[in-house]
């Protein structure tokens, strides 16, 4: 299957698959083709999809926001602040918003709350990996320095799945850092 041929409501249907890599993939796909207002009112619905109460939480809806704002700087510049706030909500998937926030690097550079701090706060909080790894990564493309959270993780041996723009990949976390 070409996820390239798929229209935009199709490819959000992918953003619940059970297999990681097509959210991913599918994320950046709807990032390419939507512009505009039609950009705007996905990064709407996608926030709602967030949402519990709506019967349709997405796990991936962050992955397309931020594929979406990527691709529209303009329109997500309203949206950069409410999206790294999503760090704070427990029911989201965490790390798919660190990676998020690393694709955006540049555009939420100086979103409230400031993405380096609160990154940060959540590496400390939240002892997940996995988390840990995007968070890392992410910081690392906001030009922050890393070095203490390198030196602290050094000699972790979690396994962690990390997905770096074609593949997930699978290695220790320990190995991971030494690629940053």
């Amino acid at each position: 299957m070409n996820l390239e041929e798929l229209k935009p409501s199709k490819l959000i249907s992918f953003l619940y698959h059970p297999e990681e890599i097509l959210r991913f993939k599918a994320a950046e796909v709807l990032g390419r083709k939507v512009k505009g207002e039609e950009a705007r009112n996905l990064i709407l619905r996608l926030f709602w999809h967030l949402n519990d109460e709506n019967g349709a939480y997405c796990v991936g809806a962050p992955l397309g926001i931020a594929e979406i704002g990527r691709n529209n700087p303009d329109v997500f510049e309203g949206f950069k602040n409410k999206y790294v706030s999503l760090l704070d909500d427990w029911e989201v998937e965490r790390k798919y918003v660190a990676y998020g926030i690393g694709r955006l690097a540049e555009i939420v550079k100086d979103a409230y709350p400031n993405p380096v701090k609160k990154l940060r706060e959540k590496i400390n909080e939240i002892e997940k990996a996995e988390f840990r790894a995007y968070a890392l990564w992410a910081l690392k493309m906001l030009g922050e320095d890393i070095n203490d959270l390198i030196e602290r993780f050094k000699d972790s041996e979690e396994l962690i799945n990390f997905y770096n723009g074609e593949r997930i990949l699978r290695l220790k976390f320990r190995d991971f850092i030494q690629q940053l």
